[in-house]
């Protein structure tokens, strides 16, 4: 859909690259951020994720977690000047929307030692409308709800990108 650079609340700034597979009513039946970002030195913030299970993608360690949503655009607009608000905007300018009870696949990998930089894949998908896990406005963790869907969600996300790291 697009690529474009993100100043996130002035803290940091992020090069984002935007793809998304609409479906019918230009709602989208899957979509997929890959966000490069670090911190300004204007500030001594660092990402950490050592709470976060881990996987591999190509040979990158990434941290991970799956949530459901029930309305996932609304609450990514809600915190004006974030990533995820900049993302559901640049797709309203192809006139695409997220789906309403939505699974994301939230990915962080972190190069540097200092790190203040972040290299971020979000993978999403419209939820059937027969799956029995619970949505909730807040974001539910499929990891905890249903472990096993969790693990599904996540493997649709390694079919849909391939990592190489030189």
């Amino acid at each position: 859909m697009g690529k474009q650079q993100v100043n996130l609340h002035g803290n940091a700034e992020a090069e984002q690259y935007v793809f998304a597979r609409p479906g019918r009513e230009n709602i989208a039946k899957q979509f997929l951020l890959i966000q490069f970002e670090h911190f300004l030195p204007t500030n001594n913030f660092t990402y950490d994720y050592a709470s976060m299970p881990t996987t591999q993608m190509g040979n990158l360690p990434f941290n991970y977690d799956v949530k459901s949503f029930p309305d996932l655009g609304a609450l990514l607009l809600d915190d004006k000047g974030s990533d995820g608000a900049a993302m559901v905007q640049l797709l309203a300018k192809w006139h695409i929307s997220l789906p309403h009870n939505t699974a994301m696949v939230r990915m962080f990998h972190v190069p540097s030692a200092d790190r203040r930089t972040e290299l971020m894949i979000l993978y999403g998908e419209a939820l059937p409308q027969d799956f029995a896990v619970p949505v909730r406005k807040s974001g539910d963790s499929m990891d905890k709800e249903s472990p096993s869907s969790a693990q599904m969600f996540l493997e649709h996300a390694r079919q849909e990108l391939v990592v190489h790291a030189r």
